[in-house]
């Protein structure tokens, strides 16, 4: 796992300054190895490891900071071929490379290293673009052909690493995160992105290929950037594929696919351990890495404290007795304004999932006990674990009412007290549309009614009017989905927008700000293949979410994981911010930079939504954090 920049140019220039800038900026996500290199079509390579670059004159500067997992005196990036024509810097992981290079070798190719990443130039020099087809793995690469003065960019299919980027006067400029850009007189004329301050008001986080920034790119999960005289060409070369057509499934099967998809990610050279809460997934990944391990493996778990309904550790240190792990149990307060603030510059644009907290501390503090986690994300979009796939006949039904009836029913919850359950019961009925409109209630919280109501007037009529296509992304994605199956249409649309775009891009950007590597087998693309062919019905038999993963965790002789409800991966927030230092500062934080917020939202809602949040009338946490975060990452940008 490390950090990539880049810069492309039709005409050789000096841009050494600006790739030291750019690749600097990384240092957290590779503190153990540093390295650059200018390159041209037909000139000598000139390669530094370790070193600064001078100042010399190049149509592609390459940069590289490495956090070593694999091959750690091996391997050093920027990285080319036996005779220096095709070049690459590398963010992630191929796991299945030790397969690749045993194939290279057979088909003539000479390898000097014992890690992952030679295999990337060599398998370009096989199969050119095709070469994705090979990978599994993680990563977000540049390659540079100076034989044919081709750049190729690409990205995993599920989007676990980031890639950005943005063209000005015919200059590329790409990196690992959104930060890097900060420095360089080429962004510093970029402007807000409108459209994408909507998105993020509607999704808590912007859908890509869109930042926040106009003229900026993310490049999307499953697509590749080819750029040859000057000229991009993006294409898709894999998506997911929610189709359903199995109702019936071979438990065996899918536990050794499952149990592969583990194996192959405990390949490292460095300790590993595994990210343990008290649900399912991450208990099903732990005791699959108990069967390759030949010590106790790890686990690390954060708690909020027992007296909050969030708090999940109790179950987690129930999972880790059973499986007998090596187990760690990490305490997170609420005094975190410091990291809400540090975040806000990794993410380098508005992001409002703060549960990103949480992965920080988890990630921090299991960083001093391992360089490797195993995670359990992807298996709520894989194996249907949100409540929303249960809950689709009541929204499909209940969605016909009118808006009057719905926001009556729903405003008497109102009644009741402030818990989450109730927030989110009164948002679900206000919200709730027939599944033709299922973008609108993927989020209840930021559904369209509230939305007119907190919106100013003039940013509410030229969002509706001139945007309202591009910002329903979801809607986009549900349209097109494979099935016919509302709900697995749904499935596959949040692997394609929430899965990416926000819990993958949280699980990256708070991991790496300590250089902990993270991977999830789950996002394995043969696995989640064959499990995105078995039917809703089988995945929610019985009125439960993930009845295949229960099932399972039965038979591993986990029955309280199988028999827990989904709490997710949240923190006390409600309470934390009506009392103490945290309220003081997120009420200074909203009110004294109004200027932040005020060309989108209306002053009068916003103080009303906190008023009512403080008097315990309504539970508005993530809305408030929503605005917040946008807060932050104004300031955060302001002084970068």
């Amino acid at each position: 796992m490390c950090g990539i920049t880049g810069i492309s140019n039709t005409n050789p220039c000096g841009l050494s300054i600006s790739i030291i800038k750019m690749t600097s900026s990384l240092a957290h996500r590779g503190p153990d190895d540093f390295g650059y290199a200018c390159l041209s079509p037909g000139k000598t390579p000139s390669a530094f490891h370790g070193t600064s670059i001078p100042d010399i004159s190049g149509n592609v500067f390459l940069g590289h900071r490495r956090l070593s997992i694999i091959d750690l005196a091996g391997s050093k990036q920027p990285l080319s071929n036996e005779d220096g024509t095709v070049w690459t810097v590398f963010n992630g992981e191929i796991y299945n490379y030790i397969e690749l290079a045993d194939s290279l070798i057979k088909k003539g190719h000479s390898l000097k290293n014992k890690g992952d990443t030679e295999v990337l130039v060599h398998l370009w020099e096989e199969y050119g673009e095709n070469m994705l087809q090979h990978l599994v793995g993680m990563f977000a690469f540049c390659i540079y052909d100076s034989s044919k003065d081709v750049l190729f960019l690409a990205r995993d299919r599920f989007g676990q690493k980031p890639l950005y980027y943005f063209e000005k006067n015919g200059c590329l400029y790409f990196a690992s995160e959104l930060q890097a850009f900060f420095g360089l007189e080429a962004f510093k004329s970029n402007e807000t992105n409108e459209t994408a301050i909507a998105q993020y008001f509607r999704y808590g986080f912007i859908p890509n290929p869109a930042t926040v920034y106009n003229n900026v790119f993310s490049l999307q999960q499953g697509h590749f950037l080819l750029r040859k005289k000057g000229t991009n060409i993006i294409q898709q070369y894999w998506k997911p594929s929610v189709t359903g057509e199995v109702n019936s499934v071979n438990l065996e099967e899918l536990q050794a696919l499952f149990d592969e998809s583990v194996r192959i990610r405990l390949r490292s050279d460095v300790p590993f351990g595994s990210f343990l809460s008290g649900g399912i997934d991450s208990a099903l990944v732990t005791s699959s890495m108990i069967k390759y391990s030949s010590e106790s493996v790890k686990t690390f778990t954060i708690s909020t404290g027992k007296e909050y309904f969030t708090d999940e550790s109790e179950a987690a240190a129930e999972t880790a007795r059973i499986l007998k792990t090596d187990h760690h149990d990490f305490r997170v307060t609420p005094d975190f304004i410091s990291v809400a603030e540090k975040l806000a510059v990794h993410y380098g644009q508005p992001c409002s999932d703060y549960s990103s907290i949480l992965t920080y501390y988890v990630s921090r503090d299991t960083r001093n006990f391992v360089k490797v986690a195993l995670t359990g994300d992807g298996g709520d979009e894989i194996f249907a674990g949100y409540n929303g796939y249960l809950k689709n006949n009541f929204y499909s039904t209940f969605g016909l009412l009118p808006f009057p009836l719905r926001k009556a029913i729903g405003s008497l919850s109102g009644l009741l007290p402030a818990k989450n359950c109730d927030r989110v019961l009164s948002d679900s009925i206000s919200s709730a549309f027939p599944f033709p409109l299922k973008g609108e209630n993927t989020a209840p919280l930021y559904h369209r009614k509230w939305r007119e109501n907190v919106f100013n007037g003039d940013f509410m009529s030229q969002v509706d009017v001139s945007r309202r296509m591009d910002i329903e992304k979801f809607t986009e994605y549900y349209n097109s989905a494979s099935s016919s199956n509302p709900v697995e249409k749904w499935m596959e649309a949040d692997q394609r927008l929430y899965l990416c775009d926000d819990i993958l891009v949280k699980l990256d950007i708070a991991s790496m700000s300590v250089s902990l590597e993270c991977r999830s087998p789950f996002l394995d693309h043969r696995f989640a293949e064959f499990a995105n062919r078995i039917s809703i019905n089988r995945k929610k038999e019985g009125g439960k979410s993930k009845a295949i993963l229960r099932e399972i965790a039965l038979r591993r002789n986990l029955p309280h994981a199988a028999g827990l409800p989904k709490k997710g991966f949240s923190m006390p927030f409600t309470e934390w911010i009506r009392r103490g230092q945290l309220k003081d500062w997120m009420n200074s934080l909203i009110f004294d930079n109004k200027n932040s917020w005020n060309n989108y939202l209306s002053e009068d809602s916003v103080e009303k939504l906190w008023s009512n949040h403080q008097s315990g009338k309504m539970n508005h946490q993530m809305r408030l954090w929503m605005i917040a975060s946008l807060v932050l990452w104004m300031k955060a940008y302001a002084t970068s």
